[in-house]
């Protein structure tokens, strides 16, 4: 008679072998093409922030909107008091991911921002790679209308209208920063700042792609910049120690970013 024959433990153990090794081989990969579909969808939603934030200078004589997030300016500027300005609605709303804020109240928040009647999908404010719960990961850096540091003020690489970019290619707009493997970069009710005059950072640069940064330009166009400093991706990735850079490639992450963002180094 026929017998039929199962598998023996040494043909299972092979089998199981041969599927683990196929797993540690595909994994990787499997990741890179998951990592590299966000940073399409985040590069995505970069690039609709920017060209928002055209339309409304377009919309207002050329004025940038408020890079502060969560602030309204409504009086005098508390870096000169002498000028007054107008009323300046914040191109978002102040968001604090708490259990009183859950993404629904979230949403209503970013409904309330400037910059909401010229991209009306919440989606667009939060990188697919951020944290859950988490609806706004991108920032608009100091020197696009942010905060108003002194000396960026006074050497005229802080912007308050487009007037002031001549060269709309090159200077940086929004950064994804957001939330990062449980902690905040900067709690984003602000703008991103980066020191103008020294070799010094000042949030931390964010390392959520595959150690690099996604952001977008004045002139609408997004990039993604992998660091190449490890002292950088350190400082990302703890957010603490010293600012200044150690290495020479972090010298160079920085240079990079602090020109993107004025147009040029103030030291």
């Amino acid at each position: 008679m026929y017998k039929r024959r199962g598998f023996t433990l040494v043909e299972l153990l092979v089998v199981i072998a041969i599927i683990a090794l196929l797993m540690s081989i595909l994994m990787p990969a499997l990741n890179r093409a998951r990592e590299l579909g966000r940073r399409s969808v985040c590069l995505g939603n970069l690039k609709q922030l920017a060209l928002a934030w055209v339309m409304y200078a377009d919309e207002n004589g050329g004025d940038l909107v408020n890079g502060r997030a969560g602030f309204d300016r409504t009086g005098p500027d508390p870096y000169n008091t002498s000028a007054t300005i107008v009323t300046e609605k914040a191109w978002v709303s102040a968001l604090q991911p708490t259990p009183t804020q859950t993404e629904r109240v979230q949403k209503r928040i970013l409904r309330e921002g400037a910059l909401w009647p010229y991209a009306k999908n919440p989606k667009v404010f939060k990188c697919p790679a951020g944290q859950v719960g988490h609806m706004l990961t991108y920032s608009i850096v100091d020197a696009m209308n942010g905060v108003r540091r002194p000396l960026a003020a006074q050497n005229q690489v802080w912007a308050n209208n487009r007037a002031d970019l001549t060269r709309a290619n090159t200077r940086i707009v929004f950064i994804d920063e957001g939330k990062i493997r449980g902690r905040l970069t900067n709690n984003n009710n602000e703008s991103y700042r980066v020191w103008y005059d020294r070799a010094q950072w000042g949030s931390a640069p964010s390392i959520r792609h595959r150690d690099g940064v996604t952001v977008s330009f004045a002139d609408a166009h997004s990039v993604y910049w992998k660091w190449k400093g490890l002292d950088t991706v350190d400082f990302g990735k703890n957010g603490t120690g010293d600012t200044a850079p150690l290495s020479t490639e972090g010298f160079l992450d920085l240079e990079k970013i602090q020109r993107a963002v004025y147009g040029r180094l103030g030291y």
